[in-house]
């Protein structure tokens, strides 16, 4: 189509549209009001509109790829799956629009005023939003991949589960921000500002949070791994249930941060300020702390700070910091078939029932002879309890009680008793008794019918600081029976094996 008069250009465009005409592509609209207008479905591609007043106005479904809008006024514009491919917007008034599932992918929006615009559903692919004001904008499920966000300012948007993977965002202001679930992939956000923002759940995979601010963040159950947080400030931060693996925290403050039940694993924390910070339940080891300073951590259950934990030099925090989570490690002579599988599974949730020390399901590893068992554990207190618990399905459970009530037995008049051994019996007690009021008989039918239960076992007690203790070995382990060489029970073996007390005071002595 020929470019429009000058004259009178948004009138003439008004009336071409009214007789039915959409496509005005090139259209030189520079200056033109069209405000409160409709044109929903308009084609207005490659069309010169600097500077235009089209507030208000409807343009959902239409075609502004490629357009140059810089400077114009889309106040309260519904631009609903508009196409805005490379459009240029620069510098311009967004303010409330609506572009629910519009496409700006490679669009322009440097320094763009979108004060409570809705983008939600939206395309974002490279769209450059540098400086762009977008507080309290509406993101939810939108993309961003690769796309500059960098100084613009996002404060108390909504960013639920959109894609912010590899987007500059240096200095980015995402105080307040809602991020839960948020794809982060390779983000760059240095020096940004992620105060009180919620960051539940989110993917930060290998993310650059340098000197990042993310006081008092919600980062639960969010995914850290190899992520890059050096100078950050996560003093107060959540981080309960977190993933940081391999990620790097040198001079990071987390002074009072809570990390229970985290997994921080291979992480380093050279020269970080730990102290304060929460700890009951996080598997962490494999850790660098040059340097750290940590004056004391907070084990409670709760963080009321009731159970803390004081340093007096670095090697006590290197060696807390360095402990391998407590477990159960159970050695099946025999391959575990899936119907095994699925009786064990059935088992194990009856015997959850029972005490909550088993409720957490184990790591299986399966070789060409052998099933191994690893029941992982929050601390040494439930390991007594979960030996007994895991075995009760096998021949060789009744061996494995009998050793473990002997050595109950013979401990608890011995002095200088662990308080990790005191609460160890305490628990097995527990467990016990409520073992007495069940009717185990269909677990006993359960595994009946599965050979897998009466091979003969292994098992060892692993404590945080890497101590092992044999609790249990069958002899007959890895030996291929032949005719004549049964005979012996398990629980005869029981007693032939039994660990010493002495063995037995140490392990917990050593937790």
């Amino acid at each position: 189509m020929k470019p429009l008069p000058a004259p009178d250009t948004a009138a003439i465009l008004l009336d071409k549209y009214a007789q039915g005409e959409r496509d005005f592509s090139h259209a030189k609209l520079n200056e033109c009001v069209l405000s409160g207008t409709r044109l929903p479905n308009i084609i207005l591609r490659a069309a010169d509109l600097n500077v235009a007043n089209l507030s208000n106005a409807n343009l959902s479904q239409s075609d502004l790829q490629a357009a140059v809008l810089n400077v114009s006024r889309l106040s309260g514009t519904n631009l609903s799956q508009a196409n805005l491919q490379a459009a240029q917007m620069n510098v311009a008034n967004l303010i409330q629009a609506i572009l629910v599932g519009a496409n700006l992918t490679g669009a322009s929006l440097i320094r763009a005023e979108l004060l409570r615009a809705d983008l939600s559903n939206a395309n974002l692919t490279q769209a450059n939003l540098q400086e762009a004001d977008l507080r309290e904008v509406r993101l939810r499920w939108s993309n961003l991949t690769r796309a500059n966000l960098s100084r613009s300012n996002l404060r108390k948007s909504s960013l639920i589960g959109a894609n912010l993977s590899h987007i500059q965002a240096h200095s980015i202001n995402l105080e307040g921000a809602d991020l839960n679930n948020a794809i982060m992939i390779g983000m760059e956000c240095r020096h940004g500002n992620l105060r009180t923002a919620n960051l539940s759940g989110a993917n930060l995979r290998g993310a650059n949070l340098r000197w990042a601010n993310l006081t008092g963040a919600n980062l639960k159950e969010a995914d850290l791994t190899d992520a890059k947080l050096s100078g950050a400030d996560l003093t107060g931060a959540q981080l309960e249930g977190a993933i940081l693996e391999n990620t790097i925290l040198v001079h990071a403050d987390l002074s009072r941060a809570n990390l229970r039940h985290a997994r921080c694993v291979g992480a380093d924390l050279s020269g970080a300020t730990i102290t304060g910070i929460q700890m009951q339940g996080a598997i962490v080891y494999d850790i660098q702390t040059a340097e750290v300073v940590c004056d004391w951590i907070d084990l409670s259950p709760y963080g009321d700070q009731s159970q803390r934990r004081h340093f007096n030099t670095a090697q006590d925090v290197h060696t807390f910091l360095n402990q391998r989570p407590a477990q159960v490690m159970v050695t099946i002579d025999g391959v575990m078939t899936l119907a095994a599988h699925a009786a064990l599974a059935t088992a194990f949730t009856q015997l959850a029932e029972v005490s909550p020390v088993l409720s957490r399901p184990p790591n299986i590893e399966l070789t060409h002879r052998h099933t191994q068992l690893a029941c992982i554990t929050d601390d040494e207190i439930g390991l007594s309890a979960i030996a007994y618990l895991v075995t009760l399905p096998f021949l060789d459970g009744l061996a494995i009680q009998k050793i473990l009530n002997t050595l109950h037995q013979e401990g608890v008049s011995q002095p200088l008793r662990s308080f990790a051994l005191d609460e160890a019996d305490r628990e097995l007690h527990r467990v016990k008794s409520m073992l007495q009021q069940q009717d185990l008989s269909s677990l006993q039918a359960l595994v009946a019918d599965h050979d897998f239960f009466t091979q003969p076992l292994q098992i060892k007690l692993v404590n945080a600081r890497g101590s092992s203790l044999e609790l249990y070995a069958n002899p007959q382990f890895g030996v291929r029976q032949t005719s004549g060489t049964d005979g012996i029970t398990p629980t005869d073996i029981g007693k032939l094996y039994q660990p010493s007390l002495e063995n037995y005071l140490a392990f917990f002595r050593s937790s």
